[in-house]
């Protein structure tokens, strides 16, 4: 996560494709298909022919606000572990998520996550309504070459077991998996 450049070649050239994890932004995806694709070119392979996918902390449900506030309980857990060259590739300036770290890191879940700004939790999640989700999906991830989603879907019970915070509003998994098939996955509908 520091500098994969190096491992991202690699799965290109050596292996069918590369999950990646913790990007949300067009630099940060760009940057790792760059990578994958010199790889691939390396060893003679078509890269458009891999599995790229992309691990992404997710939360969708009919109110916006309600689904960003279930990711951002989740990001600021995600966030603290990132590297500061990872923090940057997806637009982040490291000091903005010292409070973050130094909180979670001294056992403090729910400080951590209230010093998570919606600006930060929003830039490494896709959280919204369906629609939101598909549109962030189609302008910062798919145009870099991903070709699928891992989607790491944030609900009520993931944000208690990991925070102790409840979100009674949010959307459970068979929803959001029945809202990713119905209203995000291009062509569905």
């Amino acid at each position: 996560m520091r500098g994969p450049r190096r491992s991202f070649e690699a799965a290109g050239e050596l292996s069918d494709g590369c999950h990646h994890a913790l990007s949300y932004t067009r630099e940060a995806y760009d940057y790792a298909v760059q990578h994958i694709r010199a790889g691939a070119e390396r060893a003679g392979k078509d890269w458009r022919a891999l599995d790229i996918g992309a691990w992404v902390v997710f939360a969708a449900g009919p109110d916006s606000a309600t689904a960003k506030e279930a990711a951002r309980s989740m990001v600021g857990i995600y966030a603290s572990s990132m590297p500061t060259e990872q923090l940057r590739r997806n637009g982040v300036d490291p000091a903005e998520l010292e409070p973050v770290v130094e909180a979670i890191g001294a056992g403090d879940l729910a400080c951590g996550i209230e010093l998570t700004t919606p600006e930060i939790a929003d830039r490494l999640s896709v959280a919204g309504t369906p629609e939101e989700c598909r549109e962030k999906i189609e302008r910062e991830i798919a145009p870099s070459g991903v070709n699928h989603m891992i989607c790491a879907i944030t609900d009520r019970t993931l944000v208690k077991t990991f925070t102790g915070g409840d979100l009674p509003d949010t959307a459970d998994v068979n929803t959001q998996l029945r809202l990713i098939a119905e209203r995000v996955m291009p062509g569905a509908g």
